[in-house]
């Protein structure tokens, strides 16, 4: 797992959506709100392990004083979860990769768009299902 405080890093462009194979949002205490699946990967295995990170942030917050982090990747065989901290919430996500050893690039836009999506699209999206 990798996590990084809110500095931003080099983006190499936004997403396609089609590299979100899966979204899942949680309240801001870390719960889980909504989970959203595509027709190419219908696992919500990953949703766990995002959950997982969620608690970990807050059990270090809470008993070791560090900041709240703007986000956190997790790799997987399949691909990379990353769970960004929006307004009041956090959004993971499951994005698909092409090599084993890349990884998104994230920066302050990237993040807006994320959130942006979330909030905006991704209930209306014909390729996410809600679950």
């Amino acid at each position: 797992m990798s996590i990084s405080n809110s500095q931003p890093l080099k983006s190499v462009g936004l997403p396609d959506v089609e590299q979100i194979l899966g979204l899942a949002v949680f309240d801001a205490s870390g719960l889980p709100r909504d989970y959203f699946i595509t027709p190419q990967h219908k696992d919500i295995e990953w949703i766990q392990l995002a959950f997982q990170c969620l608690g970990l942030q807050q059990l270090m917050v809470s008993t070791m004083g560090l900041p709240v982090l703007s986000h956190a990747m997790i790799r997987t065989k399949v691909g990379n979860i990353v769970v960004i901290c929006c307004q009041q919430r956090y959004v993971a996500l499951l994005l698909k990769r092409a090599l084993p050893q890349e990884r998104p690039q994230i920066d302050t836009k990237w993040v807006e768009w994320v959130c942006e999506f979330e909030s905006k699209f991704v209930r209306t999206h014909p390729n996410f299902r809600a679950i």
